[in-house]
């Protein structure tokens, strides 16, 4: 308990955390010494570690309204992100025969390559930002970067550039927003969770979709640059509006294990492996297929249509398996 002097406070060694929270309120106006035996953990709970972005929602209960609400804006997310990503078989397309026609088709896939690298890659450093700075904030960061990224793609003139601006960095901007919105529907949901995670990463193949068609189409009539800054703005309005909306529905974990002792569970070095080997073919076909039909006499219609094929069986097919 706590005992009042003229001009010192001292506690016992064995407080009692009412009381201590009674006379600390009581005695909140005197001038009074900090206590000895007033620890960080005594007080803890008087603490919010939460990010500010992350206050309001927190602790809210799941499988709400807002709960669809998170899947709808992580699927207009990844929809802007992986659905740009898997409608770059439409820019490579594009690049070999019109902008760079004597460079090789090899070079060129450098740019589609990297995005996924370091879009996957880049989730061992998002998830601690997450959980650092809030779904939000990091989001929208991550939204930034890309819009900046696809930007600056306008202005180059070589493969390289194209590599470090449309390649790396946008795959690093959509890191940040492709793990929040891959986790964030986890939270909130708990009855319908497959179903929720299912409709929102079935975004990225909307998006394809999406992007396929108008991706062309913009460039018949503006050209490969402008339509790099068109597809900024779309990002910037959808992926941004969405990024306001996320919410932390649980706090932050706090002293979990370390991710190199997760690292040591052999199911995860399974699974990790086998998403690696997945990844590694997987966007071959997506990348290569529309030059390899117009090389075989097909039209650039035709070739562009199948990357919009490949992403409709890829929409169904994640709600599906959901």
């Amino acid at each position: 308990m706590l005992l009042r002097n003229d001009s010192t406070l001292s506690v016992s060694r064995t407080p009692d955390t009412e009381s201590l929270k009674a006379d600390l309120e009581k005695h909140s106006t005197d001038n009074v010494a900090t206590p000895e035996a007033i620890t960080t953990d005594d007080l803890e709970q008087f603490n919010n570690p939460a990010d500010d972005s992350d206050k309001q929602a927190e602790f809210a209960p799941a499988d709400t309204a807002y709960a669809w609400i998170i899947v709808a804006c992580a699927g207009f997310n990844m929809m802007c992100t992986l659905g740009i990503v898997n409608s770059f078989g439409v820019f490579s397309t594009y690049y070999i025969n019109y902008t760079y026609p004597n460079e090789s088709a090899g070079k060129i896939a450098w740019i589609g390559t990297v995005m996924p690298l370091f879009m996957l890659g880049g989730a061992v450093a998002t998830g601690p930002l997450t959980d650092r700075f809030g779904f939000r904030a990091v989001s929208l960061v991550g939204t930034t970067i890309c819009c900046a990224a696809l930007v600056l793609a306008s202005f180059t003139s070589a493969i390289w550039q194209l590599v470090l601006t449309q390649g790396i960095m946008f795959g690093m901007g959509a890191a940040c927003i492709f793990s929040p919105s891959v986790s964030l529907p986890t939270q909130w949901h708990e009855k319908n969770r497959p179903l929720a995670t299912g409709i929102a990463v079935a975004g990225s193949g909307a998006g394809g979709m999406i992007f396929s068609v108008i991706t062309p189409k913009m460039m018949e009539s503006i050209g490969h640059r402008w339509t790099l800054r068109a597809l900024a703005l779309i990002l910037l309005c959808i992926s941004g509006t969405s990024g306001m909306f996320y919410r932390r529905r649980v706090p932050v974990p706090r002293n979990g294990p370390s991710f190199f002792a997760i690292a040591k569970d052999l199911r995860l070095i399974i699974i990790g492996l086998g998403g690696f080997f997945v990844n590694v073919s997987y966007y071959v076909p997506w990348f290569y297929l529309p030059t390899a039909a117009i090389k075989i006499g097909q039209t650039r219609q035709a070739a562009n249509n199948l990357v919009l094929y490949m992403n409709a069986g890829s929409t169904a097919g994640r709600v599906l398996a959901a």
